[in-house]
């Protein structure tokens, strides 16, 4: 087995320049980090190889070129570093070497141009002769078995069971019969088809050639019988017009004996009733359209009392809420004028204490000028200034007391401002509280109103509901009222119903007992209805037998089919009705089962307990079958249910118990004939009754839809409701918000207060301070003008007062006083003058409100009395629609009296026209029927010759010819006989010579060929016999159908059949040996598969087995192959199954990524032992394989690659020399080649003949990309790939590890 030696590159993918990538071991790991070129490496190998560009991760050659840095140059361009790269070219080159350690080197090259270049050693050739090559050294590149490609190893276990069998044909050599195989088998096909196609066409003629003989003989006998056939034929046709002509000879002497006096005595009486009644139509029409044009007279007015009742009630409404709404402004208006009154009364008391405070201001004015014309002149500015002096003298003297008077007048002034303030304060929060408290009781007045209108709103809102509630009692009332008046309309209108019924249902028995009674006149063989041929032996059985019969109590009985189409055929020319027929001919009624007549003491056979003539008993065992008549149900039941036999059962009582379990039960009144036990018969006057109260129930429903008109509707009510809801919604959100208001005014009153208690004890205590500094003011005064008396004395002199003392006292404190006082007046009237302009204002906006009020009072009181004057004009003209409504239902009940006697009249009248119309149309039916009668004599007749000249049957004649005969059917009677019969006229003109057919009176036929036997025989026995003679015959002549060519063309057909037995054996003999050919190619493909598959089939688990042992689990896990078509094997799949170990078994989709990995090298290992190729390139296959599986991989590996590395040097150990170990388990199944071996034919799948199988003389060489440690430490080499980024290039770097021991 060859190896691969190195690889050299240039300027591939990511190897820039020229590099050498090996030498290669055994077993050698490449490895470097991710990006570094290494799976560039196995896209290298695969591509000296001969793979594809589109497999090796580009879409075309020179995308596989090497491609530098793009730099940008000075001028902007955009360059690549390394050249051009459209110029530039790659090469792989393989150094390999053979079994024979000769070396030979691939090398595929991509040209400029970006094709493909092959050489093997350095010779160019083309890509088949390389990849002739690369198979003589065992390379498969179609198969690519040796190359897994990075992410591809899950696909391989994954893979299809279609893509297995292509694998498996394409590494057996199979594949190479692929075009030969599909291609013979068409040949193989096609010359089948042929030989089928010509062998079937043999069987034809030789078929055709025995029906011609055939023909022949029956030529003969076809003849003989068609002679016979037209005797008979002509002898019937004698026989239909014997017949015929006889039936039309005494048809007319019956209708010569009729006589037509009734007829006209009939018609004439059937005139003056029909006058009679148009008359007393036209009173009761009159009466009809009087009535109707009350009612709608009446209609109309309610329609209008209906129109305007909304409006009526919603002006009541508006009336209503006005005079609400008037009150509440009256409250409202009174309200405003008390506010107005106290606001008055407040601005009157401010004005007045104005003016008080003004007088008290001019009164002390007037006081201080008093007082200083008492005291002299005022003080001098010269006196004031020596005051001035000497008091800074007195002060430089007593400093401290000074001082301290100095901060005691700062003092008191301050006292004295924060008193005044106190007691101002004191009296804004009197006033505020004043306001307050008014406020708070102008409130609860309006929350006493709103309180006074929720109620009133209450009170409407119940009376509203009440109203309401008493409307729907009275609305559903009348709804009752109605359905009862309904329910007894109904039942009247039903009872009417049946009532016709009825008399249509006598009418119609009638009509069919006069038709069956036609029927048994003209044809013979009509027995008459079921009914009437059997009856029951006991009353008791009556219920029971006549509902075993049911829809057959009617059923009209005869003789034969052809009588039953006959009189079908009458009775759709008469139009007298439908009516089922039973011919005793054709019955074939079921046989009865004698067991039945002992299932059950209670329980009888019907046609046991019925009585009828033997000539019927088919039509009544057809009716009856096996039906049982049953005592009670339970027998019934006991019968159908738990016996289980298969009848109907009927109780005596007309209950059913059908087969498949339905039960049908009681009785009815209706039907026809027996099965009818009980009729009502309508008389005239019940009927009439019945009319009279269906008229007064009508009138009662329209009472009743007048009065619910009448009542308000139901949405006006509700409508009514819903406004004096939202309007009692709004009083009580109106007295929620006056609680809130006088709930808040109190609060704020309550503050008020508070502060006012607060305010006093302030007040007080500014009071009582400045007293005490007052106190203090005196006591420094007098220590003062005691020091000052010395200084002031020559002062006082000369101002002639005793002391200092008297002048402070009498002069100074003058001129202070007036100032504070007039201070004290000046803020007392600006608080009065504030205080009276606010209430001045307060007093406008409740005049305004007052004045708004009033006018408002005044507009809603107009609006009231325009709505009042309307509403009475409402009521008014309600009232007198009303009146005209009673004076016209009054003229109604006096019209519908008028009516209903007319009614009476024109029904009593239509009674008597009904019955002269039953009296004419009984007569007028006899003649008619008597005359169709004849028709159809003479009809029969005509048909009978023109069938003659139709089917050209030589009938012989005494006179005439049956080419005068006219081929139309046409009237067998004159139109003047027709029109007589529809006018009712006398027989006088129903003469017999008004009957003929158009050229069949001039026609006599020639009897003598007619036997004597036939003309005195029974004519339906004689006619039948004919008739199955004939039919005989026909079906005998039918049956031979014979060819009249037979003889001519017998000589042809055994020619040709001569012809195609000489072609069917050539086919026979192209088509064995296109089987022959087939079979040859499908056994070799066959054959070689299946050497394959069997060699994989063991090899696969072994494989397995060997990659999944472990301590643990010594026996691995299990992998197997499974072939879906065992005959054809390589045209269906080859499914593969791995079980892991302790794993139970599942698809290879729901395996782990690892287990993937593990079953997909167990394949690729297991091929590698029937066709090994030299080496092996594995692309990081254990990226899914945890440390343990890989550590199983590495030992494989290098089990392996030892193995063939040692057997170049050293000798085949023997079985005593295995390895201990893990993989010296006696179920390890190596790839380790046996020395004993041969090599195989290298020429194996190039079409080659010799046996191909597992090679055994071979060595193995692994190349594994990896980026596990656990792997590519137990290499014996290392391919290092870095990635030179000064170079840009991807690098290589080689370690032979076995320098170095473990």
């Amino acid at each position: 087995m060859g190896r691969l030696v190195q690889l050299e590159v240039e300027n591939f993918k990511s190897y820039r320049g020229h590099q050498v990538i090996g030498p290669f071991s055994s077993f050698t790991a490449v490895i470097g980090p991710n990006g570094a070129g290494k799976s560039n490496l196995m896209d290298a190998i695969s591509f000296v190889l001969g793979v594809r560009s589109a497999h090796l991760r580009s879409s075309q050659l020179k995308d596989l070129v090497y491609r530098g840095r793009t730099v940008e140059t000075r001028n902007g361009r955009i360059i690549d570093e390394a050249g051009d790269q459209a110029t530039r070219r790659a090469w792989v080159k393989a150094v390999y070497e053979d079994d024979e350690e000769r070396t030979v080197v691939f090398q595929r090259s991509i040209t400029s141009s970006g094709d493909s270049e092959y050489r093997i050693n350095n010779r160019p050739v083309l890509l088949k002769t390389y990849n002739e090559a690369l198979e003589k050294q065992d390379i498969l590149v179609k198969a690519k078995n040796f190359l897994v490609f990075q992410g591809d190893v899950e696909a391989v276990a994954s893979q299809s069971p279609k893509d297995l069998t292509r694998l498996i044909e394409q590494m057996s050599g199979s594949w190479d019969y692929q075009q030969e195989y599909g291609e013979l088998e068409r040949l193989q096909d096609a010359a089948a088809e042929k030989s089928t196609f010509a062998y079937n066409k043999k069987r034809a003629v030789a078929a055709e050639v025995q029906t011609i003989i055939e023909q022949a003989k029956e030529l003969e006998q076809y003849e003989k019988k068609m002679q016979l056939r037209s005797t008979l034929t002509v002898q019937h046709m004698l026989f239909k017009l014997f017949v015929a002509e006889g039936r039309i000879r005494d048809i007319k002497q019956e209708i010569g004996a009729l006589h037509g006096d009734s007829i006209s005595q009939a018609s004439q009486q059937r005139a003056q009733l029909d006058s009679s009644l148009h008359a007393q139509q036209k009173a009761q029409a009159k009466a009809y359209k009087a009535v109707n044009r009350q009612e709608r007279q009446i209609k109309l007015i309610e329609q209008n009392i209906e129109a305007r009742q909304p409006k009526l009630v919603g002006l009541g409404e508006k009336v209503a809420h006005a005079q609400r709404k008037v009150r509440q402004i009256e409250e409202n208006v009174a309200s405003a004028q008390a506010d107005a009154a106290r606001q008055r009364s407040i601005v009157d008391e401010l004005s007045a204490e104005h003016a008080r405070v003004k007088d008290a201001e001019a009164r002390f004015e007037q006081q201080c000028e008093e007082s200083l014309a008492q005291r002299g002149s005022r003080l001098s500015d010269d006196t004031m200034a020596e005051y001035n002096r000497l008091s800074e003298q007195l002060r430089a003297s007593s400093v401290d007391d000074a001082h301290r008077r100095d901060v005691l007048d700062r003092s008191i002034q301050l006292l004295t401002e924060a008193a005044r303030r106190a007691s101002d304060r004191f009296d804004a929060l009197q006033s505020q509280r004043e306001g307050l408290v008014a406020s708070e009781h102008s409130y609860s007045q309006q929350r006493q109103s709103a309180l006074s209108d929720v109620a009133g709103v209450e009170r409407e809102i119940q009376q509203a509901r009440r109203v309401t509630e008493a409307a729907k009692t009275e609305h559903e009332r009348l709804v009752r009222v109605e359905i009862e008046l309904n329910e007894k309309l109904s039942g009247v209108l039903k009872e009417l119903s049946q009532a016709r019924a009825d008399q249509r249902e006598s009418a119609r028995e009638a009509k069919l007992k006069d038709t069956i009674g036609t029927l048994q006149r003209i044809f013979t063989g009509v027995h008459g209805r079921l009914s009437e041929l059997c009856k029951p032996t006991q009353h008791k059985y009556d219920i029971g037998v006549a509902t075993v019969l049911g829809r057959h109590m009617d059923a009209i009985v005869v003789d034969r089919q052809a009588t039953a189409i006959e009189c079908i055929s009458y009775m759709k020319e008469q139009r007298a009705g439908q009516a089922t027929f039973l011919p005793l001919d054709t019955l074939q009624p079921q046989q009865v089962n004698d067991s039945l007549r002992h299932a059950h003491r209670g329980a009888r056979l019907a046609t046991d307990v019925m009585q009828y003539d033997p000539s019927v008993e088919a039509a009544v065992m057809h009716a009856c079958a096996n039906a049982l008549i049953c005592d009670t149900v339970d027998i019934a039941k006991y019968i159908c249910y738990e016996r289980r036999l298969e009848a109907k059962a009927v109780s005596l009582d007309g209950t059913v118990i059908h087969r498949s379990g339905l039960i049908t039960g009681g009785t009815s009144s209706g039907g026809s004939g027996g099965h009818r036990v009980l009729v009502q018969k309508w008389e005239a006057a019940g009927v009439e009754n019945l009319r009279k109260a269906r008229d007064r129930l009508t009138e009662e429903l329209h009472d009743v839809a007048r009065e619910r008109r009448k009542l308000a509707k139901e949405e006006v009510l509700s409508s009514n409701l819903a406004g004096l809801q939202t309007r009692l919604q709004i009083a009580r959100e109106s007295v929620e918000a006056l609680s809130r208001k006088v709930q808040g005014v109190a609060t704020e009153r309550e503050h008020v207060e508070s502060q006012l208690r607060d305010c006093d004890p302030l007040a007080r205590k500014a009071a009582n301070e400045l007293e005490h500094a007052k106190e203090e003011q005196r006591q420094l005064n007098t220590r003062i003008h005691a020091a000052a008396r010395p200084i002031f004395a020559d002062f006082c002199a000369k101002l002639g007062i005793a002391s200092l003392e008297v002048f402070e006292k009498l002069l100074l404190p003058a001129t202070e006083a007036a100032g504070e006082r007039r201070l004290q007046f000046a803020t007392h009237l600006s608080r009065l003058e504030s205080q009276l302009a606010f209430e001045t204002l307060q007093l406008d906006e409740a005049t305004s409100k007052l004045d708004h009020l009033t006018q408002f009072l005044q507009s809603t009181m107009e609006t009231l009395k325009l709505q009042q004057a309307e509403l009475s004009r409402e009521q008014s003209e309600m009232a007198s629609f009303v009146t005209q409504i009673e004076s016209l239902r009054s003229e109604l009940a006096i019209l519908s009296g008028k009516y209903s006697d007319a009614t009476g009249e024109v029904h009593m009248a239509r009674r008597e026209l009904e019955q002269g119309q039953r009296e004419l149309d009984a007569a007028s039916k006899e003649l008619g029927a008597k005359v169709t009668e004849l028709e159809r004599a003479v009809a029969d007749k005509a048909a009978v010759l023109r069938r003659c000249k139709i089917e050209d049957i030589p009938i012989p004649l005494v006179r005439g010819s049956l080419q005068a005969l006219a081929l139309e059917a046409g009237a067998g009677v004159d139109s003047q006989f027709a029109e007589s019969y529809m006018s009712q006229l006398s027989i006088a003109d129903t003469q017999t010579s008004n009957v003929s057919i158009q050229g069949a009176d001039d026609i006599v036929p020639d009897y003598a060929p007619l036997p004597q036997q036939a003309r005195l025989g029974v004519p339906a026995v004689v006619d039948q016999k004919y008739q199955d003679d004939i039919s005989r015959l026909s079906a005998e002549t039918d049956a031979l159908n014979p060819n009249p060519h037979a003889r001519e063309r017998l000589e042809a057909a055994q020619a040709r059949l001569r012809d195609i037995e000489a072609e069917h054996n050539d086919s026979r003999q192209e088509a064995k040996d296109a089987k022959a050919a087939f079979q040859a190619v499908r056994k070799e493909r066959h054959d070689r598969f299946m050497r394959c598959y069997n060699h994989l089939s063991t090899a696969i688990d072994h494989a397995y087995k060997a990659l999944t042992q472990s301590p643990l689990f010594p026996l691995g896990g299990t992998a197997y192959l499974a072939l879906e078509d065992a005959e054809s094997p390589y045209l269906a799949g080859v499914k593969y199954h791995a079980m892991p170990p302790l794993k139970r078994f599942r698809d290879m989709d729901q395996l782990s990524g690892g287990e993937k990995t593990v079953a997909a090298l167990a394949l690729l290992f297991s091929l590698q032992t029937f066709r090994p190729a030299p080496f092996f390139v594995l692309d990081e296959v254990d990226a899914a394989l945890d440390q343990a599986n890989v550590a199983k991989l590495a030992n494989y590996l290098r089990e392996h690659a030892r193995s063939a590395s040692d057997s170049r040097d050293e000798p085949e150990p023997s079985g005593d020399d295995v390895e201990d170990g893990d993989m010296a388990d006696s179920s390890h199944y190596s790839l380790r080649p046996s020395a004993r071996a041969k090599k195989p034919d290298a020429s194996v799948g190039g079409g080659g003949s010799e046996q191909v199988g597992p090679a055994k003389d071979a060595s193995f060489q692994f190349i594994v990309i990896s980026l596990k440690q656990a792997l590519f430490e137990r290499a014996q080499s290392l391919v290092g790939i870095y990635r030179d980024q000064h170079e840009n290039s991807s690098r290589v770097l080689t370690v032979d590890l076995e320098q170095y021991p473990a």
